[in-house]
């Protein structure tokens, strides 16, 4: 089981990057393109009453 495991570690590390924690897109707090939104740290528009 430990040696699937460590294949399957292998396989994820190359095709996905490694982002350390606490990281956030560089548009985190950027009002979006929909009115009274903005842009969270995983770079999704959610609601806020900081835009207009």
């Amino acid at each position: 089981m430990k040696i699937l495991k460590a294949l399957s570690d292998r396989f994820l590390k190359m095709f996905l990057s490694e982002v350390p924690a606490g990281a956030c897109v560089p548009s985190n707090g950027e009002c979006c393109t929909t009115k009274r939104k903005v842009h969270n740290c995983y770079g999704i528009c959610v609601a806020s009453v900081g835009c207009k």
